[in-house]
């Protein structure tokens, strides 16, 4: 839609160049749970293009887990998932103020909204990634500084296909998956709209607003779909 320039960042470097080339854009390669490589990479992108006018957040990872889960995987996703949206915020911030504008994009997840019957460390990171877009949001958009947080449910990747082939809750998440396509169409949507949060699926809102007018109603609700989808998790390892 216009844009002058657009950076791909990622870890994988071969996944990183394959995207670039793909929107004529440029790769860099970074993994975003390292403050020391999110600032390589803005200031990367910087002298290249002069300045970062909008930075999405798009990193993430999943996994079964529970309180019994290794400390390490917690860590990660609380690194991938919040610590990397403040690396940023601590990189971008300072020129976005003196220009009086910038624009982060948050994607989290709809389990930000409600949660995540299979992950307690995804449902945990993911509420704190909420809070946090909000944070930014409320703090600085007198500065010319907008900040949107975008809460996809399922979509149709390859992951999601290969993972419903053995898992019961995967394949309940296939009814309601979009195509990445539109999903993308749809943060560039919020993006633009100057809005804060929108999903990719509205019965995640009706959720959302059951879950803060009437607590037990939710829980009831999801100890449904726990108890129906994946019994197991939680179980107190032997």
């Amino acid at each position: 839609r216009g844009a002058r320039a657009i950076a791909v960042v990622d870890r994988d470097s071969a996944a990183a160049g394959r995207v670039a080339a793909e929107v004529g854009g440029m790769p860099v390669i970074a993994d975003v749970s390292s403050e020391q490589q999110v600032r390589a990479a803005v200031a990367a992108v910087e002298a290249e293009f002069g300045q970062v006018d909008a930075w999405v957040h798009n990193a993430g990872i999943g996994a079964k887990t529970s309180t019994f889960t290794r400390d390490e995987t917690w860590q990660q996703m609380w690194q991938v998932h919040v610590m990397a949206i403040v690396y940023a915020s601590r990189s971008l911030l300072p020129r976005w103020i003196e220009r009086s504008e910038g624009h982060l994009a948050v994607v989290a997840s709809s389990n930000a909204l409600t949660s995540n019957p299979v992950s307690a460390a995804y449902a945990a990171t993911k509420h704190a990634e909420l809070a946090l877009a909000e944070w930014l949001h409320y703090t600085y958009a007198s500065r010319g500084i907008t900040t949107c947080c975008f809460c996809p449910k399922g979509m149709l990747t390859p992951l999601l296909l290969a993972s419903a082939e053995s898992d019961d809750y995967a394949r309940s998440a296939v009814r309601t998956a979009v195509r990445s396509e539109e999903a993308a169409r749809m943060l560039v949507d919020l993006i633009e709209s100057g809005q804060f949060l929108t999903t990719t699926y509205p019965p995640v809102i009706e959720e959302y607003q059951l879950r803060s007018r009437d607590p037990d109603a939710y829980l009831a609700m999801m100890r449904g779909v726990h108890d129906e989808l994946v019994p197991g998790v939680g179980a107190v390892p032997l």
